[in-house]
Parts: structure tokens; sequence; C-alpha cells
């Protein structure tokens, strides 16, 4: 890729840029996205168009990654488990990263706090229970309201057998 070409492709990915939708993911997971995505772009707008395909890959990374979290608060668990894999492969990267040296400022230097597995796997049994627990009381709601039907029938059918 051109010099010219990679700081169009910059100048475009930052009309694109990540905060915008990364609003919507936990900020232990958005943090480090913002991160690489900014180290990406710097090295992008310098002319390294691998860093372009990288930004480009972080965006993408974080939609998926937004979508996921989005569809397991629903009760999806396929979707619970694709976020949290993709959470740990975020960080991982990040990780990787940061011990390389290729952050520079931002979240690494700002003192934000990664988003460990053990919190992670205490985040995602609080929302299996939060969800088990909504998922019991409309079971409950519906046996109610199943019970009320029931008696409504009884008086029904007592009527016409008088």
């Amino acid at each position: 890729m051109t010099r010219t070409g990679s700081l169009r492709l910059a100048a475009l990915l930052s009309a694109f840029a990540l905060p915008a939708a990364a609003d919507h993911l936990d900020p232990r997971l958005a943090g480090p996205l913002q991160s690489m995505f900014q180290a990406a772009m710097q090295q992008c707008q310098a002319g390294n168009g691998g860093a372009c395909n990288a930004a480009q890959a972080i965006q993408r990374r974080e939609m998926q990654l937004s979508q996921a979290e989005r569809a397991c608060q629903q009760g999806n668990g396929q979707a619970c488990q694709a976020y949290q894999e993709g959470a740990q492969q975020v960080f991982g990267a990040y990780q990787q990263q940061q011990r390389a040296g290729m952050l520079g400022g931002g979240y690494a230097q700002g003192g934000g706090q990664g988003y460990s597995t053990q919190q992670m796997t205490q985040d995602h049994q609080a929302r299996m229970r939060q969800q088990q627990n909504q998922f019991q009381q409309h079971q409950d709601r519906m046996r109610q309201q199943q019970n009320q039907f029931d008696q409504q029938n009884q008086r029904f059918l007592e009527q016409l057998r008088r």
C-alpha cells in the first residue's frame, strides 16, 4: 500500500472511529480496544498499511463483541460464550502489545484496570444468575396465570352444569 493510500485509509477509518460503538461495551473491554485502535491508527497514518488493516480488524472485532454482549444480555448462551472468548482474545492481544511497548497513551497509561479472566467469570455468573431469576419469575407468573385460567374455566363449567 502506498503512503498516500495509507493516509486515505487512515482518514476514512478516523471517520468511523471506535468510540461511538465501543460506548456499548463494558469499559474494561472498550478501553483496551480503544488503545489498540489508536495505536494502529497512528501507525496507519505513518504509512503502515498493515496497521490500517489492523485498525479495520479492531473495528470489526468491536462490532462483533458489542453484538455478542447484547445477545448475551438477552439470554443467548452461545453469544455469552462468544463474548467471553472474544474478550479473552482482546485482553491477550492487548497485554502482548503492552509488553512489546506498542501502545502509547490512553488506556495503558491512564491507570485503567484490565478485565481479568476471574472478573469475567464472576460477571458472567452474575449475569447468568440474573437471567435465571428473570426466567423463574416469568415461569411463576405464567403458572399463576394458568391457575387463574383453570379456576375461571372451572367456574364456567359449573355454571353450564346448572
